[in-house]
């Protein structure tokens, strides 16, 4: 699988009871954007995809995911299938809720949750296959752009990963077809300024053949 590329993409679920989940309102429209065009030119994509409502490519494998553990391990799992770039735009969740296994009463004035911290995929990812290209995504929400560059060149060396793309959220509607964004490696800090998603995507991909071809 030497042209194969594993994307995740979308938000995951983390369970509270049987029918109550945290989440986030990730819409997995650039990692879509980023699939169709790895296919347009010539890859073998697989999504690893958690629960969104738009329609992803036919061309492309589909393995369906809900929350971030099952995101995390179907990904470890599936990178042992021997790919050459992994895409990580899912929005995984940071923390998970102990899990109650019967629905909780809706009498309680107050309810205290407990969290647990849950693991980096691509910091996982890395550290047991060295030599796969990793692309992770960093999103903050309304901060400055130094610190937004700086959070992103921590990850970069602190994961010893390829390429991270950077944004700020609070910049445009959750769902939008459109964005803004930093493209940063180990060499240089590319700010792409807000365009469609679909041209992002093609930047983000010049890039990636671009350093694997040094």
């Amino acid at each position: 699988m030497s042209d194969s590329v594993l994307i995740t993409l979308g938000p995951t679920r983390e369970f509270i009871d049987p029918v109550r989940y945290i989440t986030n309102a990730s819409s997995g429209k650039m990692g879509k954007c980023i699939a169709e065009e790895a296919l347009s030119r010539g890859y073998e994509v697989t999504i690893i995809s958690g629960p969104v409502n738009i329609e992803l490519p036919e061309s492309a494998r589909l393995i369906n995911v809900t929350t971030a553990m099952e995101m995390i391990n179907s990904t470890l799992s599936e990178l042992e299938n021997g790919y050459k770039i992994l895409v990580s735009t899912a929005a995984i969740a940071d923390y998970s809720p102990e899990f109650r296994a019967e629905k909780i009463k809706s009498d309680k004035n107050e309810l205290n949750i407990r969290l647990r911290l849950n693991p980096k995929l691509t910091k996982l990812a890395r550290k047991r296959f060295p030599e796969l290209f990793i692309v992770a995504f960093k999103a903050e929400y309304n901060m400055p752009e130094e610190k937004l560059i700086e959070i992103a060149e921590k990850k970069l060396i602190d994961e010893n990963l390829n390429i991270v793309v950077a944004n700020d959220i609070s910049k445009n509607k959750f769902g939008s077809d459109y964005s803004d964004a930093y493209i940063i490696n180990e060499n240089e800090k590319i700010y792409i300024e807000k365009c469609s998603k679909r041209e992002i995507s093609r930047r983000i991909w010049d890039i990636i053949e671009m350093k694997l071809k040094e």
